[in-house]
């Protein structure tokens, strides 16, 4: 293989994951300023910039895979960003949340966990605990969710670029 081909191999695989970073950091930003107007506080502003940022770089990761295995990895990736929203969100509105401690990781991204934790719950790994989501902060939770899940499909197959081979 020569140093071109290879090189480009390496972008095809770079871009997506930095086009996901990208999509990450503008979703943080937007889940920052729409916590700021509606004035909601839980989850913090900082777990939900970096579940924000962390659903980017998986967006873009994600968006790298369906590239190798689908003909049209953007429509791809809108159905599934939005479809991990939708669940995410009708686990929360849905579920109990998850009782006992999560893991601890390096960043706090409990928005990305807690639905997570439920889905584990419902097939006997790990439990739910005898509460639920604050009713009247779901409306907001969903917002919350949908935008990275946007942003992640608006923007990580464009800033990628076209799908090479």
């Amino acid at each position: 293989m020569t140093a071109q081909r290879h090189a480009i191999r390496i972008g095809a695989a770079v871009a997506p994951l930095v086009a996901g970073t990208a999509a990450g950091v503008i979703a943080a930003a937007a889940n920052i300023a729409v916590q700021l107007l509606l004035g909601v506080r839980d989850p913090s502003i900082r777990d939900t910039a970096w579940s924000a940022f962390a659903a980017g770089i998986a967006g873009g990761l994600l968006y790298l895979g369906l590239a190798r295995v689908v003909r049209t990895p953007g429509r791809a990736l809108w159905a599934t960003s939005l479809a991990i929203a939708a669940l995410d969100s009708l686990l929360v509105i849905l579920l109990p949340l998850p009782a006992g401690h999560g893991p601890h990781l390096a960043i706090p991204i409990d928005g990305l966990v807690v639905p997570i934790r439920q889905m584990a719950a419902l097939v006997g790994l790990g439990h739910f605990g005898p509460r639920h989501y604050p009713a009247r902060l779901l409306p907001a939770d969903t917002v919350l969710h949908f935008i990275p899940a946007v942003a992640v499909a608006t923007l990580v197959p464009w800033l990628a670029g076209p799908k090479r081979s």
